[in-house]
């Protein structure tokens, strides 16, 4: 029997919370559990339950099991790389925390980023809902957004992962932004604000712990921060108008936990080139002095380009937790993960870490495992993927499509449909692409794959198909990020009549503004392409609005709502 079957088994006849890695049974009062565990903790399992850690592969690493096992790490996040479907995931949930109930330390918060849409980490298996851009664009978008976080709770139960990295509480008013875009709910800060608070008050129905991100906001920034470090250069009335107003209702709406964002605001803090995550003025004094947060601290991904170009990811670590961070979400580097374990055993043992503040974040991240039944070791429940949340899924696609401008609509005669297989973030084994699906569905549709960065011969390519069809449908992703696709849109639209298909960023029009015909999809992904199939082709009426101001073009609201 291999070591995966083995551990699974096990797990079945072995409850997790049997396992309580202090001592004996716990008091009755959540509270004095919680203090209890904290007492009994030594350096090393205190500065374990601080951190997540992340891992290459989908077989647990030997360096993974020695994190959970030895230095009794508190989380892992878990990436799309990590399994093959939802069942996999299940297998391997059950396994992580079998490790951690044999080792006798506490059960692991088991995270991801299934945010639907740009960022899906469970393809297979699993329901693949709208992103928030989307689900701000349906008819009812409250009703939308609470339909999607119970699909998901559900989704993420089954499977055994305890911790959703969502929503996503950003204000996405800047159309370079190459990082937020379509994971936003939009680009007004009170309709923002309003979904948050919807969203959190879902997950807390569901029981389900959810984190609102990126703080104080990542949605004005024109870099991305996995790449480098974002400035966001504007004065403290804009935060509190714009960034801060849906964090703030995410607090009214007891969010359980917030995720900081690595970014640049010197009003917050001057200190040249210092993230906020690493700023005790904003993770502290801001968060919460100022704005009263008593939740869950957590880093976003500290491997991230905006943090490693001038420091180390363990010293990142560190850092964050000493400006205010309770839980450090630490990557795939084995070597970056011991070192800022050991770095917060010296610390807690020498006293530059005063107990007091290391108790104070163990308290915060025991009390959210036991409010959640984490601590309990809680099993997978029900099954992932229904028919019926599919199908559901299916109906919040179908109503966010949004029809702007109609020419070459309803789609007739020879069409030639160009696009990117990928055009999300997060990517997708196995995805159709729009031409695929229109193929499907349509006669006489010929198709062309491109990458995000076509050059110039797949131009020519195109542009010569083009000359052969009546009207021309062009998927596209995010043209201030991949400007040949952008230069690809305006040759096509000066050969025949074109219908630009935003798949992911609404602001597309701005590059290409000559085209026939423009629709926002919000997402490249089934079911929004077979949603998108039934408008283009004049089967199903259009019923999406616009979430967010295209400067100059169209506003917030605006949608046809016939071809």
């Amino acid at each position: 029997m291999n070591r995966r079957r083995f551990l699974a088994a096990a797990a079945a006849t072995t409850a997790l919370a049997a396992c309580d890695p202090i001592a004996g049974p716990a008091p009755t009062a959540p509270a004095a559990r919680v203090d209890r565990l904290i007492t009994g903790m030594s350096a090393a399992e205190r500065a374990g339950q601080l951190m997540s850690v992340a891992f290459h592969g989908t077989a647990i690493t030997p360096a993974l099991e020695a994190m959970i096992a030895r230095r009794h790490v508190g989380g892992v996040i878990l990436y799309s790389e990590n399994f093959d479907d939802a069942a996999s995931l299940k297998r391997l949930t059950t396994d992580l925390q079998k490790i951690a109930s044999d080792a006798k330390t506490l059960p692991l918060f088991l995270s991801i980023d299934q945010e639907g849409g740009a960022v899906v980490r469970i393809a297979h298996g699993a329901t693949i809902l709208p992103g928030n851009m989307a689900l701000a664009a349906t008819p009812d978008p409250n009703d939308s957004v609470r339909t999607a976080v119970a699909i998901t709770a559900r989704d993420l139960r089954a499977v055994g992962v305890n911790f959703e990295l969502a929503p996503d509480a950003d204000v996405n008013n800047e159309p370079r932004n190459p990082i937020i875009l379509n994971r936003s709910f939009g680009s007004d800060p009170q309709r923002v604000a309003g979904l948050v608070t919807v969203a959190a008050q879902a997950f807390a129905e569901a029981s389900f712990l959810c984190c609102a991100k990126h703080f104080p906001g990542h949605g004005e920034t024109t870099t991305d921060s996995h790449t480098g470090l974002p400035l966001l250069d504007v004065d403290r009335a804009h935060l509190d108008a714009i960034e801060l107003v849906p964090f703030r209702a995410a607090i009214a709406a007891n969010v359980p936990a917030i995720m900081s964002a690595h970014i640049r605001i010197p009003v917050l803090d001057p200190t040249p080139d210092l993230p906020v995550t690493l700023s005790s003025r904003v993770m502290t004094d801001l968060v919460r002095t100022q704005l009263g947060f008593g939740g869950l601290l957590i880093t976003d991904d500290l491997e991230m380009g905006a943090l490693t170009q001038t420091r180390s990811e363990s010293q990142a670590g560190y850092d964050a937790f000493a400006a205010g961070a309770d839980f450090l979400l630490l990557r795939f580097d084995e070597s970056a993960q011991t070192d800022a374990h050991d770095r917060l055993t010296r610390a807690m043992t020498s006293g530059t870490l005063a107990a007091p503040r290391v108790e104070a974040s163990l308290r915060r991240i025991l009390s959210v495992k036991a409010r959640y039944g984490i601590l309990d070791g809680s099993p997978p429940t029900g099954t992932a993927g229904s028919d019926a949340d599919r199908a559901t899924a299916d109906e919040l696609a179908r109503a966010s499509i949004t029809v702007l401008r109609s020419g070459g609509l309803p789609l007739r005669g020879k069409i030639f449909v160009v696009s990117p297989v990928n055009p999300d973030i997060a990517l997708v084994t196995d995805q159709s692409s729009l031409g695929q699906i229109l193929a499907q569905r349509l006669p006489n549709v010929t198709t062309q794959t491109i990458t995000l960065s076509p050059i110039q011969a797949d131009i020519d390519h195109a542009v010569g198909s083009a000359r052969a069809a009546d009207v021309v449908v062009m998927g596209s992703a995010d043209l201030f990020s991949y400007p040949q696709q952008a230069a690809l849109a305006k040759a096509l639209q000066v050969v025949k009549p074109t219908v630009l298909v935003s798949l992911r960023s609404p602001y597309d029009i701005l590059s290409a503004p000559a085209v026939a015909g423009y629709v926002c999809a919000y997402t490249g992904r089934e079911p929004t392409l077979r949603a998108l199939a039934d408008v283009l082709s004049g089967t199903r009426a259009p019923t999406g609005t616009l979430p967010v101001d295209i400067p100059g073009v169209y506003r917030i609201g605006d949608g046809m709502k016939k071809l």
